[in-house]
């Protein structure tokens, strides 16, 4: 069984918006409907779907940080991985995939998360990746940065 990423298509993304999680998660992680619609509003917006084969598991998306102005900077927005496959190791190969992805866009020399605090368990996942805390903001989200 192998981990895969796939572009979000009509074929596919109702997919992606009946992934669910824990009703604890709701107030860390967006729904991915809300993520998908948002996407169709910013161009530079990425989505991708997560798969255990041909299997749909999760959802990531990422975009430029051209709201802060940062545009050599990647802001992972969402990640999530459907309940029902939690605690099996595809949010990490599915983070390596995209940290590589993300890796070969010309000019981006920076990869930023956020995770939203009270959800803490996400910081010790992230600094695997070798990720490190730069701030936290006004809405209590913690940011992390991965320099490279």
């Amino acid at each position: 069984m192998k981990i895969n990423l796939r572009d979000i298509t009509k074929d596919n993304w109702v997919d992606m918006i009946e992934l669910e999680i824990t009703k604890e998660q709701e107030d860390f992680v967006a729904f991915n409907s809300e993520s998908i619609a948002a996407s169709k509003f910013h161009d530079d917006y990425v989505n991708r779907g997560i798969y255990l084969d041909d299997e749909p598991v999760g959802f990531i998306q990422y975009y430029p940080n051209l709201p802060d102005n940062k545009p050599n900077e990647i802001y992972i927005d969402q990640l999530m991985i459907d309940i029902s496959h939690q605690g099996r190791g595809y949010g990490t190969k599915a983070v390596d995939l995209v940290l590589k992805e993300i890796k070969q866009i010309p000019q981006c020399n920076v990869i930023s998360i956020c995770y939203v605090e009270g959800h803490d368990v996400m910081k010790g996942f992230f600094e695997r990746f070798g990720f490190k805390v730069v701030e936290q903001d006004e809405f209590d989200e913690t940011i992390m940065d991965l320099h490279f």
